[in-house]
């Protein structure tokens, strides 16, 4: 791991092999962070890695085996720059009747969706908090503030998150730990099945989609990643417990 003297501070962001969270990354980077890139493909990551303008760091392991990578992480975190940003981005979605979602569903939605999360913020508190500096951001969804039908599962996990990131700027306040929270509406990355679709088939159905908003557009990972930027960095450092919707207001609509 390498690093040079401008670089600004150190971030860690969980689902960068693609999409949202591959973008946080890039943008992190292009404003002097030192990025440890996680996801659970390497050879995504790798590719991420190659996009990025600054150093970075590849941690390839799926969240749920946090456990077994708790002390490599720290170690790396620990004797690299100054670690301040934490974006919890990984996810899943998934789509389907109430009636018709099992249990197990269930349970992946919020094993992946919101207890990795927490355990890997967890792991790094204290050193926010004997640092007596710390930015967490979690990547949420407008479905968590304003579900539809065929979500239930992945809505009341990401209504937790949101709740979850309230609790962490209450309690963090006093360590100088911020938390807040960016609930992007739909955007064009693989977590949907659209993505990969055949191109015509695509565009009919991005083309209903935008319609869906007011701004007429789908989002792209670059609308959430400056957004997220701005709430995690220094650029907003007396924000915090911060619910920002970035979605086109198709909320509003």
């Amino acid at each position: 791991m390498s690093f040079g003297p401008e670089t600004k501070a150190s971030v860690l962001v969980t689902g960068a092999s693609s999409g949202i969270g591959a973008e946080i990354a890039r943008e992190f980077s292009r404003h002097g962070y030192f990025v440890f890139l996680l996801g659970r493909n390497s050879d995504k990551l790798r590719k991420v890695q190659a996009s990025c303008s600054g150093p970075t760091e590849i941690l390839a392991f799926d969240l749920k085996d946090l456990k077994n990578y708790q002390n490599q992480i720290l170690k790396l975190i620990e004797t690299g720059p100054n670690f301040e940003v934490l974006v919890n981005c990984a996810g899943i979605f998934h789509r389907e009747a109430f009636a018709e979602t099992s249990e197990d569903i269930w349970l992946e939605q919020f094993e992946v969706n919101l207890l990795s999360s927490v355990r890997l913020t967890r792991l790094v508190w204290p050193l926010f908090a004997k640092n007596k500096k710390g930015s967490i951001l979690n990547i949420s969804s407008t479905l968590g503030i304003k579900p539809t039908p065929g979500t239930s599962a992945y809505s009341a996990v990401k209504a937790a998150m949101t709740n979850w990131t309230l609790s962490l700027a209450q309690e963090g306040g006093p360590f100088n730990i911020r938390a807040n929270c960016v609930c992007p509406g739909i955007v064009d990355t693989p977590i949907h099945d659209f993505h990969i679709l055949e191109t015509e088939a695509k565009n009919q159905v991005l083309n209903s989609v935008s319609n869906l908003q007011l701004l007429s557009e789908i989002g792209k990972p670059h609308h959430v990643a400056k957004s997220a930027y701005f709430l995690a960095s220094d650029e907003s450092p007396w924000t915090t417990g911060a619910i920002l919707s970035v979605d086109g207001g198709i909320n509003l609509k």
